[in-house]
């Protein structure tokens, strides 16, 4: 999607093509087996939250740095900001996506007990089992069969109802689930670790602010994320900052100068020592290199 929910939904209507979908308002919208891409096959930062199942097929996805597998029944939610991306994705993979406005979601009360961003940042994906797939089913009917009733005055707020819901129900669903990541010190730590990153890679790219803010040592916090993850906790930072920086490269039209103000770098020319070092290209040879057309 390169525009807005509505001005996308609206293009796909308008092309008549397969599938279904249902839609109100820019705000919200159910595509069923849509036949385009909803999320593109190269780095993209969405500014709606998007949730996927898929219901056939296979593939792998990426969100910021961490690829997960996708087969049938996994599910998965992204957030806006967060740069996501579709690898390999076969040829017979089908899904169901719910979209909404970063408004409409902000527009639901959790209250002090479920933190939607807190759950989806440490569950980005999950595989659902019968009675998670048969309620994340009943929703998205609920969800499809009210949005046409135009006659109805308070779809929206159904519609906020059963969202909240259906998200505090997944937020059961997924730590009712086994993982596959027991929960050690180690595991702990290194989630926590690529929380901050994720949170605060922009403004910080020293191990020493992550470590403080974790009330560890960088050589502990270092030992710890690369026996954990694989990669070293500047590994991790690094890989964050330069995914942001290439995908800006890549699927936007900003000069390097405001990309690297952007990601708070001092000068255009301390970014591409940065960038060149990390990557091993400059930013200008990699944008001619990548840039989408």
């Amino acid at each position: 999607m390169s525009a807005t929910l509505s001005q996308t939904i609206d293009s796909y209507i308008n092309a008549g093509h397969g599938g279904k979908i249902c839609s109100i308002d820019g705000d919200f919208a159910v595509l069923v087996n849509p036949s385009f891409d909803v999320l593109p096959n190269h780095p993209y930062r969405s500014p709606l939250v998007v949730a996927v199942y898929c219901k056939r097929g296979h593939g792998k996805g990426r969100i910021n740095a961490r690829t997960f597998d996708i087969a049938q029944h996994s599910y998965f939610v992204v957030l806006p900001s967060q740069i996501t991306e579709l690898i390999d994705i076969s040829d017979d993979f089908e899904a169901t996506y719910v979209i909404m406005s970063e408004e409409f979601v902000s527009s639901i009360s959790f209250g002090n007990t479920f933190s939607l961003r807190k759950t989806v940042a440490e569950h980005p994906h999950v595989v659902l089992g019968e009675r998670a797939r048969e309620a994340f089913e009943g929703y998205v009917a609920m969800c499809a069969n009210l949005i046409p009733i135009e006659s109805n005055p308070h779809r929206l707020e159904i519609l906020r109802l059963l969202t909240h819901a259906f998200f505090l129900g997944l937020g059961y669903f997924i730590h009712e689930t086994p993982s596959a990541d027991t929960n050690t010190r180690s595991s702990n730590i290194t989630n926590e670790f690529i929380r901050l990153v994720e949170n605060d890679y922009r403004e910080h790219r020293d191990l020493a602010y992550y470590a403080e803010r974790m009330g560890l040592t960088a050589k502990y916090l270092s030992t710890v994320v690369k026996q954990s993850s694989g990669k070293s906790a500047v590994e991790w930072i690094e890989k964050y900052v330069t995914l942001d920086a290439t995908t800006q490269l890549t699927s936007t039209s900003r000069t390097i100068k405001e990309i690297a103000y952007d990601l708070n770098f001092p000068s255009q020319s301390f970014f591409g020592k940065y960038f060149c070092r990390v990557v091993g290209v400059s930013p200008a040879k990699y944008r001619s290199e990548h840039k989408s057309h």
